[in-house]
């Protein structure tokens, strides 16, 4: 091989690692789903709201009317790799504006595909 076909050779092999390096992602690379922080609050609010009897005693249920009781606030915090800040997992604290200390309804949140999410109980602290 002289030495003008071998710039040919490198100048192609170049170019197609260049288009290799521009290529879009593979499935293999392709991000779990994520929510943002308001996107996990709102849905943790809903299904509390939802699912009334099962915290008609944690006091963030009315439980005359079975709706959240008043100024009742999330907060979530992201946990884990951040992707423009939306993450895969939350943990959430479902509580009354005015609280003392940790108290509240401790969840678990974890972002699945098509807005799908799954919540799981954590701890509840009366205090």
């Amino acid at each position: 091989m002289n030495l003008d076909e071998m710039c040919r050779w490198l100048a192609l092999l170049s170019m197609l690692l260049g288009i290799l390096a521009a290529a879009p992602p593979t499935e293999g690379a392709v991000r779990p789903p994520a929510h943002t922080k308001k996107q996990a609050e709102v849905n943790v609010l809903r299904l509390v709201a939802k699912s009334w009897k099962a915290w008609r005693r944690s006091g963030v249920v009315n439980p005359r009317t079975h709706l959240l009781a008043d100024n009742t606030e999330a907060v979530c915090s992201g946990r884990g790799r951040s992707w423009a800040q939306r993450y895969e997992r939350f943990l959430c604290v479902v509580r009354p504006h005015v609280h003392q200390g940790r108290q509240g309804l401790w969840l678990g949140y974890r972002a699945l595909s098509k807005s799908r999410f799954r919540v799981t109980v954590v701890a509840f602290r009366k205090q």
